[in-house]
């Protein structure tokens, strides 16, 4: 059987080359023997793929309509001995927020892992939070770190009984304020003091049933809520910190830790019980030893180096 599909590969080398000669001394092969394979495989296909002519070699109507199919044929065979690359070196694929590579508990996580087995083959995908839980069910992904609400409701909203989750850590929401705000002077807010004050809040790229959340919360507490152009944790506080206006503050990283976010300090809002958390997801069945290896892994981030707050 042959997986390498190599006759569709001489017919792209050929048409690249416009020559069977060029062609087979790229492919390292004889001429002889290229020809007889294009041969066949016009035999098995029904029609011609190349006009010959003792000057040059030119496609055919067939064989340019029959180009993209090969490309993709190779293409296919190309992922098919990635696949079984990874199953025979049990490399570990695990999908990422994107913007979670600013939050210190994830990258310190995923990165301690990596660390812990030089040895080992991981790949961090990093996608947004859709494509994210299509991947893990596709199996495109052995696991899933993610940032999402802690409510149970999050659960429900997702329709992800068919999940395992593990809870890494939590935190509270906060709200990030300019520090030339009145609020900026007081060690927590008050749940009044947010009346009518604009905020920034998330997008729902990071996640419908977060987004939703975190903006039903706010808007409960009377805040006039703003849209920024860019939404996901960390734009938004950029966004906040170009427009002196307050924005949601997930508690993952410190403004004060990063220049861009410079003039901007967060705050505690009393008696908000809002909070996130890390979550590794993964499907409900029996894992691969790398997934499996991560999986316990993190589990001993929940009382250690990753402190719940």
């Amino acid at each position: 059987m042959d997986l390498h599909a190599t006759p569709f590969r001489s017919f792209l080398k050929i048409a690249e080359l416009g020559s069977f000669t060029r062609a087979a001394n790229s492919m390292g092969i004889s001429q002889p023997a290229l020809s007889a394979s294009i041969r066949e495989l016009e035999r098995r296909l029904g029609f011609d793929l190349f006009a010959r002519t003792s000057r040059r070699v030119e496609l055919t109507r067939e064989g340019q309509g029959f180009l993209a199919n090969a490309r993709r044929i190779v293409q296919e065979t190309e992922w098919l001995h990635q696949k079984a690359h990874e199953i025979r070196t049990n490399e570990l694929r695990l999908a990422v927020q994107h913007h979670t590579v600013f939050f210190p508990a994830r990258t310190r996580l995923t990165d301690g892992f990596i660390a812990s087995r030089p040895e080992g083959s991981v790949e961090v995908l990093a996608l947004g939070h859709v494509r994210l839980l299509d991947a893990l069910r596709k199996d495109e992904v052995d696991l899933a770190v993610v940032i999402e609400s802690s409510s149970l409701d999050s659960v429900a909203a997702n329709h992800d009984d068919d999940l395992e989750r593990l809870v890494v850590s939590r935190r509270q929401m906060r709200l990030c304020i300019p520090s030339e705000h009145a609020l900026a002077q007081c060690e927590s807010i008050l749940a009044r003091d947010i009346n009518k004050l604009p905020v920034a809040i998330l997008s729902r790229l990071l996640g419908v049933a977060l987004a939703e959340h975190v903006a039903r919360a706010i808007e409960e507490l009377g805040a006039s809520t703003v849209r920024p152009p860019e939404a996901d944790a960390y734009s938004i506080l950029r966004f906040a910190t170009l427009a002196r206006i307050a924005a949601i503050d997930l508690g993952w990283f410190s403004p004060s830790c990063i220049g861009e976010l410079s003039g901007m300090v967060s705050r505690v809002i009393e008696g908000f019980g809002v909070s996130t958390q890390l979550s590794i997801l993964r499907r409900r069945r029996t894992q691969r030893p790398a997934a499996a290896d991560f999986w316990d892994y993190a589990a001993q981030f929940q009382d250690g180096d990753i402190v719940t707050q």
